[in-house]
């Protein structure tokens, strides 16, 4: 199982569903669905565990499902104004969101090793706070526009949904960032082509200069 951020659901069985992961980084449309109420809960459940030496599980947000996702729906638009086109994508996966099976009606969202690379579980709270401040305020904040960065990286799971299959959105802006490395992986390599001839052109003048010298001097003599 990857390290890092992720969103899933609990089965009827017990057994967790990943539906997205973040990797190292929280994906800004999971930020939507936390209200202050969260992050203050997270907050206390972190800072308790960290004063435990015996505690082992993950601390997670477990969001109920419908206010999570009304709260998410009411941000629609700072996602308008501020990132509009992911626009499209945010509309696909609140609906994909709430057509999926959770069974408990809850969503999960384990952060707990990002959480682990501040300093203090106060210092992880601040940062959530701010970043859901600024979709409440209206404040602008640069996220990048794509789909791991706005939703997470799609897991395999046992659920028959796929979000991939049912966002075109989503196929469309994966597209479009495997064509875009792809591009700038040929630009990077036309440059080293060029410093190469840069190079070679130099030496090759060079190499000039000394014959050129070599052969006046055996003049000279």
């Amino acid at each position: 199982m990857k390290k890092g951020s992720r969103l899933f659901a609990r089965l009827d069985n017990g057994e967790e569903a990943v539906l997205f992961e973040g990797g190292n980084r929280i994906p800004f449309f999971w930020l939507t669905l936390l209200g202050q109420e969260d992050i203050d809960a997270f907050y206390e459940q972190s800072r308790l565990r960290s004063a435990s030496e015996t505690e082992q599980h993950k601390c997670c947000f477990e969001l109920d499902k419908l206010r999570a996702l009304v709260r998410a729906a009411d941000r629609r638009d700072y996602l308008a104004q501020y990132s509009a086109s992911c626009l499209s994508l945010f509309d696909d996966w609140l609906y994909f969101m709430q057509i999926t099976d959770f069974s408990d009606r809850k969503i999960y969202l384990d952060m707990d090793e990002i959480g682990a690379c501040y300093e203090t579980p106060e210092l992880f709270a601040d940062s959530l706070r701010r970043a859901v401040t600024s979709f409440d305020d209206h404040r602008e904040t640069w996220y990048e526009s794509t789909v791991a960065a706005a939703c997470g990286n799609e897991s395999r799971n046992q659920l028959e949904r796929r979000f991939s299959d049912f966002s075109e959105t989503c196929r469309e802006m994966n597209r479009k960032d495997i064509y875009s490395r792809f591009n700038k992986k040929i630009h990077l390599e036309k440059r080293h082509s060029a410093g190469k001839k840069i190079v070679r052109a130099v030496l090759i003048m060079l190499l000039l200069a000394l014959l050129a010298a070599a052969v006046f001097f055996f003049v000279l003599e």
